[in-house]
């Protein structure tokens, strides 16, 4: 009678374990000015696309893509930047229903290998709420990791310059219950370990 309750105590774990990241390392192509496709990105249960707007948030579509540079930005090697200077570059990110997307952590490196540069991040959700931003922040030398860890995330966007690239963007997709499910009670595991207790002292009852 108690092994439908560890198995669902088992299952409960299991569950709990975060979704496997993806990284875009945006080396998919070699060229410097090498545009990105709306492949960029996919993964099971997501698709990813991208574009250079005019402005952050929802403004106007400058082209249906970001590019691509080999060396230069800082200590990175592959960037993803803007198509044109004074212009903002945007990952959008379409999950499947049911699904939420978090975006964990990316770097960001400034040209000419490291030159003073200021840069924006946002995320937004799909109704353009503000979920998490950076502003108006000097990046110079060698590259920097910013974590967002940012649940719910529609849209990624950076700029205003060409000068500033992003590279090693880390983020996941998983569906929204069990997002909403974590974490768990710390109480869990001793409950699993106690109801394989209670089994064995069945048997040693039944055995006596």
């Amino acid at each position: 009678m108690f092994r439908p309750l560890i198995t669902a105590a088992i299952l409960a774990i299991a569950g709990a374990s975060a979704a496997p990241a993806a990284v875009m390392r945006f080396d998919d192509i070699w060229a410097n000015f090498g545009a990105f496709d709306d492949t960029l990105g996919d993964i099971a249960n997501l698709d990813v696309s991208n574009r250079t707007r005019n402005g952050f948030g929802n403004a106007s579509v400058y082209e249906e893509h970001i590019e691509h540079w080999r060396t230069g930005f800082s200590d990175l090697v592959d960037v993803a930047y803007p198509s044109a200077p004074g212009k903002v570059g945007e990952l959008a990110f379409a999950p499947d229903a049911g699904y939420s997307v978090t975006i964990e952590s990316f770097d960001i490196g400034t040209w000419f290998n490291g030159a003073p540069a200021i840069g924006s991040f946002f995320i937004y959700d799909s109704s353009w709420n503000v979920l998490w931003s950076l502003e108006n922040t000097l990046f110079f030398g060698n590259a920097v990791t910013v974590f967002p860890n940012v649940t719910g995330a529609a849209y990624f966007q950076w700029g205003t310059d060409w000068d500033i690239g992003i590279d090693n963007f880390t983020y996941s997709v998983a569906p929204a219950d069990n997002l909403t499910a974590v974490p768990l009670p710390a109480s869990l595991p001793l409950l699993a370990f106690g109801l394989f207790g209670l089994v064995a002292l069945g048997r040693r009852r039944q055995r006596g």
